[in-house]
Order: C-alpha cells, then sequence, then structure tokens
C-alpha cells in the first residue's frame, strides 16, 4: 500500500513537474508569439508609413510630371510663336532687303543718268570753248550751257534787223555743228530786241526780239539739220537778260522731260 502510494505521489508530482513545465513552455511560445505579432503589428505600421511615403512621393511625381507637362507645352508653344516670329521677321528683313535693292537699284539708273548727263554737259561745255574761241560769253550752271552773243554783233547796229551779219555766220555755224552733233540736248533761243523808240516801242521790241530769236532756230534747222522739236525760240522785248544790253542766249541742256519720265519709270 504504502509502495503504490509513493508510486503515485512520484507519478503525480511527475505530472505537476510535467505540467508546470508544459505551461512555461506554452508561455514562452505565447510571449514568442506576442513578440513577433508586436514585430509584425511594427512591420505591418513601417510598411504602411513607408506606402504613405510612397503615395505621396508618387502624388509629388505625378504633379512634377504634369508640372513639366504644361511647362513643356508652354515652352513648345512659345518656340512655335517665337519661330512663327522669327519666320516673320525673316520674311519682313528679306522683303525690306529686297526694297532696299530695289530703291539701290533705282537710284543707281539715276545715278548713272546724272552722271551720263553731267558728262556730256561737261564735253559740250568744253567743245563750245575749245571751237568757240574768247570772244562769245560761255557759261555752265544748274546743268545749263549758255552762250551769250551781242545782238550788235549778230544782227548789226540796226535796231530791226532779223539778219544775221556775216561776220556772225561763222560763230553761228560752229554752234549749229556742235547742236547737231549732240542730239540728246535740248535748246532755248533767248532774245531780247535793241532798243526802239516809237510810241509802240515796247510792242515793236517783243516781235523784233522774237524774230531774232526765230531767225537763229531757222538757220540751226535749216542749215545744220538740228531737229525743230529740240529748239525753242523766245523773245523778251527791251527788257534785256541780265541788264539793259540785248543780246541773244543760246542755252544747250539735256532734255530733261526724258530725264523725268526715266525717273519716274524708274521709281515705279
Amino acid at each position: 500500500m504504502k509502495k503504490n502510494l509513493v508510486t503515485a505521489l512520484v507519478l503525480l508530482l511527475t505530472i505537476t513537474v510535467t505540467h508546470a513545465q508544459s505551461r512555461r513552455e506554452l508561455l514562452k511560445e505565447v510571449e514568442d508569439l506576442e513578440t513577433r505579432l508586436r514585430d509584425a503589428e511594427n512591420a505591418l505600421s513601417e510598411v504602411k508609413r513607408q506606402e504613405r511615403i510612397n503615395s505621396a512621393k508618387v502624388e509629388s511625381y505625378e504633379a512634377q510630371v504634369e508640372e513639366l507637362k504644361t511647362t513643356n507645352t508652354s515652352l513648345l508653344q512659345n518656340l512655335n510663336n517665337f519661330t512663327e516670329a522669327s519666320t516673320r521677321r525673316s520674311e519682313n528683313i528679306s522683303s525690306t532687303l529686297n526694297s532696299l535693292r530695289q530703291v539701290e537699284g533705282q537710284l543707281s539708273t539715276i545715278k548713272e543718268a546724272l552722271t551720263s548727263r553731267d558728262s556730256i554737259n561737261l564735253a559740250v561745255f568744253t567743245l563750245f570753248k575749245q571751237t568757240l574761241g574768247p570772244d562769245p560769253k560761255i557759261t555752265m550752271s544748274k546743268g545749263a550751257i549758255t552762250v551769250s552773243l551781242d545782238n550788235d554783233f549778230l544782227f548789226g547796229g540796226q535796231s530791226k534787223s532779223t539778219k544775221i551779219t556775216p561776220s556772225a555766220e561763222t560763230i553761228i555755224g560752229k554752234i549749229g555743228n556742235i547742236l547737231k552733233a549732240n542730239p540728246t540736248m535740248d535748246i532755248e533761243i533767248v532774245s531780247n530786241s535793241n532798243l526802239v523808240n516809237t510810241d509802240a516801242k515796247k510792242n515793236n521790241n517783243w516781235k523784233i526780239s522774237t524774230q531774232q530769236a526765230a531767225t537763229v532756230a531757222s538757220i540751226f534747222e535749216d542749215d545744220y539739220e538740228v531737229e525743230p522739236k529740240r529748239i525753242r525760240a523766245t523773245g523778251k522785248s527791251e527788257l534785256g537778260l541780265y541788264s539793259i544790253e540785248t543780246a541773244t542766249e543760246i542755252i544747250v541742256q539735256p532734255k530733261f522731260y526724258e530725264f523725268y519720265q526715266l525717273v519716274k519709270d524708274t521709281m515705279k
């Protein structure tokens, strides 16, 4: 009986010890599980935190991408506007350059025409000087050459004479030859008459001065084949040209109507 009791006690002790050991092991496992759970929760919290951070980053990146898209669109639009403006400026510059070239060409044409006329004027002036000698008064001013001849020399001492004197025929002939050789020049013959002392003095002087100018014009046309459309004959009565002295001026100058037409046509 005692033996059985001891055995029972040993068995009970063993069971108790075993139970206690199991309980500790269970408690240990529970504690481990709780630790693992806390770690898992902490890890989950960290993952959620990282997820929030990543979501914020993604939103930030998306916002940046949208901003970059907007900026890129604006830059492209600005670039297109700049390109269009640059193209327009280039077109305007090209148009301006073409206009300048056209104006330069027009001015060059006019300048060449002026240079040509000046050269012809100088050549004719020099020819008059060399051919007529020192007696006639020869001047050049404002593109016109003027040969001034005293009416007493041209028509003699008779106040109403319209006949060229023999001594003047040589000079008139030399002038006629020069005018014929230079068909691009227009000719104006301006005469003022010798003073006529009559009651109708003024009317007589207008008539005489006009007839005297016409006489010289007729000689150029008939004897030296100068085209009549190049000649204009004008009388000045007794009023004179620049003084009371009577004289006849032969004014030679380029055809300014043709030059004007050239300028007009060039500037179109």
